[in-house]
């Protein structure tokens, strides 16, 4: 199934935690007026959420928003701001609940005492934002190193009502490469037992019974050792700059321990932008390179005026060879969007030349011999595709493959001219 996600139509710094409803493909407009509806609905929400967890747990000690203040390691103020992140002093009771995990086990999240949850809500039939998450949470767990592991769950609440069972979310759990991940846990169950739970984390779902599809809020909930919810975040367009946002996540989790308990957290925190790579909101790095297996130079600076999607891949990389065939696909879709492949020192341009051709490749790609272009980019691997829009700056950058799904759901949140098809 198509599934479109509730995500925030605004800069990766976005705050919002809802966006389009489902089935807006054949009519981007049509979505994005609801986007707004969605968007306000969701700062509702989340004004909303305290109370709806005191209506919950009970009348609890009042307690202060705040803004993130880092411990050591701590967080810098750009990386909290690229996941939309709100702390509490003290926290709020976090609802608990007993479900079953992808592998037909009971969980609950009473069973993490003693342990930070990172718990947001996901649905098993999405391909496009939830699988960006899905990044996130294995380069995440990944930063956390055995030792953080051990302190730190990542425990998601399945909203599509369409897809309740323990086999439907293993399903996505092994799609998403989460499934070697031992402290991952998609938790489903009854439709009336994941309602109750939606509603008292104030979560919004939107299921469409004619086309199965499911609008969603994207909020994150940081959950203490005590079970009480330390911070909000969330998963929207922001959670596409994979490095920084796994940091976040996995920092915040780590903040949230007992002093003598934390660990270090591998990774990069945001830039001042908000991001990595070349520079959120500054202008991209120009360059004019031979194209690959033709004749001639290709010069970025000929394309300012047009949003331009470049990709560095070669043809040595395992994933950039899945990766080409959805773009290939995708950038036939809308000739107003520009796609321009960047092979980053390959060993042999004869090979990367006649694996575009196979994988249908009809945009070009530029030989950057020396790798000099994609350090330019602060390219850190392959793949990586960088997003600039029609006035030269970098829109987005996302290190690692995506699908086609993925690829036009980033298109249409950062690129306002873009139809699926060349639609006016």
């Amino acid at each position: 199934m198509s599934h479109t996600e509730s995500e925030p139509a605004l800069t990766s710094s976005a705050t919002s935690q809802d966006g389009p409803p489902p089935g807006a493909q054949d009519d981007r407009r049509a979505a994005r007026r609801r986007a707004l509806y969605f968007s306000i609905l969701g700062i509702v929400l989340a004004a909303a959420l305290a109370a709806v967890l005191v209506s919950v747990r009970g009348n609890p000690t009042p307690t202060t928003v705040t803004s993130q203040t880092p411990t050591l390691p701590g967080l810098t103020p750009a990386t909290a701001n690229l996941i939309a992140l709100t702390s509490m002093d003290k926290g709020l009771a976090a609802p608990d609940f007993h479900l079953t995990d992808q592998n037909g086990q009971a969980v609950s999240l009473s069973q993490f005492r003693g342990k930070s949850v990172v718990l947001s809500f996901n649905d098993d039939r999405c391909t496009d934002v939830c699988t960006l998450l899905a990044e996130d949470i294995v380069r995440a767990d990944q930063y956390l190193g055995p030792a953080g592991q051990a302190k730190v769950v990542f425990l998601s609440v399945n909203v599509n009502p369409f897809f309740p069972a323990p086999s439907d979310v293993k399903q996505w759990t092994d799609e998403n490469a989460l499934g070697g991940i031992g402290n991952w846990y998609f938790a489903t169950g009854p439709v009336a037992t994941l309602q109750a739970i939606w509603k008292a984390y104030g979560i919004y779902v939107g299921p469409d019974a004619q086309t199965q599809n499911v609008t969603h809020g994207t909020v994150m909930e940081y959950i203490d050792p005590a079970g009480r919810i330390r911070a909000s975040g969330d998963f929207g367009q922001n959670a596409v700059d994979v490095n920084p946002y796994a940091h976040g996540m996995a920092q915040t989790a780590v903040d949230l321990l007992p002093r003598a308990e934390r660990t270090a957290v591998a990774g990069p925190q945001a830039s001042a932008g908000g991001g990595q790579g070349a520079g959120l909101g500054q202008q991209a790095p120009t360059f004019d390179l031979p194209v690959l297996g033709a004749s001639g130079n290709l010069s970025l600076a000929g394309l300012r005026g047009q949003p331009v999607v470049l990709n560095f891949w070669a043809s040595t990389c395992v994933n950039c060879r899945a990766e080409l065939k959805a773009f290939a696909q995708v950038a036939t879709e809308d000739p107003k969007i520009h796609f321009v492949g960047v092979d980053v020192a390959d060993p042999s341009p004869p090979a990367a030349a006649a694996l575009a051709r196979s994988a249908g490749v009809s945009y070009p790609s530029v030989v950057d011999a020396s790798g000099g272009i994609a350090s330019t980019y602060q390219v850190s691997g392959l793949p990586t595709t960088v997003y600039i829009d029609p006035s030269g700056k970098v829109a987005v950058v996302h290190p690692g493959a995506m699908t086609a799904e993925q690829l036009r759901y980033t298109l249409g949140q950062f690129f306002s001219s873009y139809t699926p098809g060349g639609d006016s």
